[in-house]
């Protein structure tokens, strides 16, 4: 006998990744002029609802990374925030009237209201979406039960058919083991509850040098900080820099449907070098050697010559970033093709040189960063390998190097931690991690079937009624930071959850 169960579908996160979901279910039901009773509960704080934390109330000066017309919700209608953002700008809090690189919390207040209309217009096609305000606690479930029973932290539970993991990016991990000492700050958004009450005069080392060490140093800067800054990591590298004329160049090589083919040539799953292999020719027609490319030793932007040099090409034309934005989404579509050791492989050896392409810059921050580093507010630092903490103050050391930084605060900036079953998670994996229900690629990320979104179990068998979308699937999603990406990716796994709701069929079983 069937147990009735409070939800079909109960999805853990209701910010971009869990909005995304409910965009793939209202464009599928309309085009298909579907029509069947589904109740879907999703789960997040209030504030947090359609936008997640991320995107949530900060600073106007920590702007999207993506410009505008590369972030739309709506599946097939690419320019659909763009559009937005020009016709409600007289009331968004735009810095300078900037209307193609707009502050996170512009493009939440956009994800927020799209999330209230698909909630409304699913409606019409009999699907419920009820808003839960809590936080899930655990989560207990048998693999030959119809049900899966959630703990929520406000002591109540609820039952479900499925789980969708949506819960974004982890919070980072405690490298050096700071946690326990006063003035670290392990995650530092928002930024304007978590570094509005910094001392002026302080002096800062942040850990890393990526994006969100970026966007540190210039709220930093913004607030009228006066003391030092350190942007610290292992080899003191900035990323890419965005350029003015922000367009891809269309790859000749690098397609997805030369993977495919290679794919179905070769009869088994790619691997790394099949994918250099392509990108390599590609890199070439551009006239760039990959190795220097993406491992050059030689250059050291921790120099503020160097820095200025990529900044002043990236005013006055096209830069390299614009070969990887037109490869990105050809490399994201190929990774379901590649196994998950070699993905494991990639993650641990190559991700961090590859993301510092990808992870690029907006020239607007890049002007900022360089008149810190110009200025000697903000200094660059690499080789970093052990920090202690002593009478009230952090001592960083570096490698190959007697010198050592004294710093007031830390803050984190490396990223979030990628997996979910490690003691750092938040506790609703705790119970299917320690059961097997969840496999994970060794450094973190979770594997999942990526047409379906089920994942892998530790038996080695997919778990048809616990899936993942967005962070929660990075083990088989390494660029899941593409917001287009996520849209795309999570459709695929919103249409073969919806089918199986109404049909009551698995994923893959012939009708």
């Amino acid at each position: 006998m069937k147990i009735k169960n409070d939800y079909d579908i109960v999805v853990i996160g209701g910010g971009a990744q869990g909005t995304a979901f409910l965009s793939s279910i209202y464009h599928f039901v309309m085009k298909h002029n579907i029509s069947h009773f589904i109740k879907i509960g999703v789960i997040d704080k209030k504030e947090n609802m359609g936008c997640g934390q991320v995107y949530n109330n900060d600073y106007p000066w920590i702007i999207m990374n993506t410009p505008t017309t590369d972030l739309s919700i709506m599946k097939n209608e690419p320019f659909d925030f763009f559009k937005w953002v020009e016709s409600n700008k007289n009331e968004l809090s735009l810095l300078n009237n900037n209307t193609e690189f707009v502050p996170r919390s512009v493009f939440g207040l956009y994800l927020k209201e799209k999330y209230y209309f698909f909630q409304k217009e699913l409606i019409k096609y009999s699907i419920i979406v009820e808003d839960i305000y809590d936080q899930a606690n655990d989560i207990l479930y048998q693999n030959n039960e119809n049900n899966i029973t959630i703990s929520l932290t406000s002591g109540n539970s609820i039952k479900t058919s499925y789980v969708l993991f949506a819960t974004g990016p982890n919070s980072p991990q405690d490298h050096y083991n700071l946690k326990e000492y006063k003035n670290y700050i392990h995650n530092p958004f928002p930024a304007i509850k978590n570094l509005a009450n910094i001392p002026n005069k302080s002096n800062i080392a942040i850990i890393g040098s990526n994006l969100t060490a970026i966007d540190i140093s210039i709220t930093l800067s913004h607030l009228g900080h006066s003391g030092k800054i350190f942007m610290t990591s292992r080899n003191g590298k900035l990323p890419e820099v965005k350029g003015k004329y922000l367009k891809s160049y269309t790859p000749k090589n690098v397609l997805y449907e030369n993977f495919e083919k290679l794919f179905h040539d070769k009869g088994t799953e790619l691997n790394l070098i099949d994918l250099t292999r392509l990108i390599r020719k590609e890199l070439k027609n551009h006239g760039f050697n990959w190795r220097d490319y993406f491992f050059d030793k030689k250059s050291k932007p921790e120099c503020t010559i160097d820095f200025e040099q990529r900044v002043e090409e990236a005013r006055n034309g096209p830069t390299p970033f614009n070969i990887i934005l037109g490869m990105i989404p050809e490399i994201a579509k190929t990774w379901r093709l590649v196994s998950s050791e070699q993905i494991e492989i990639f993650m641990s050896n190559f991700y961090r040189n590859v993301h510092q392409k990808h992870g690029a810059i907006p020239l607007i921050n890049a002007e900022k960063i360089l008149s810190l580093l110009k200025n000697e507010k903000l200094i660059l630092k690499g080789n970093l390998n052990h920090i202690k903490y002593n009478n009230n103050n952090f001592y960083l050391n570096f490698e190959n190097s007697n010198e050592s930084l004294i710093c007031d605060y830390i803050i984190n900036a490396t990223g979030p931690n990628r997996s979910i079953c490690s003691n750092e998670s938040k506790p609703l994996f705790l119970t299917p991690c320690a059961n097997g229900f969840i496999k994970e690629i060794k450094i973190g990320g979770t594997i999942i079937d990526t047409k379906s979104g089920m994942i892998l179990r530790n038996d080695g068998k997919f778990e048809n009624r616990l899936r993942a979308i967005g962070h929660n699937a990075e083990g088989s999603h390494p660029f899941i930071n593409n917001f287009a990406w996520i849209l795309e990716s999570t459709s695929e796994v919103a249409y073969s959850l919806i089918n199986e709701v109404i049909h009551g069929k698995k994923y893959g079983e012939s009708s």
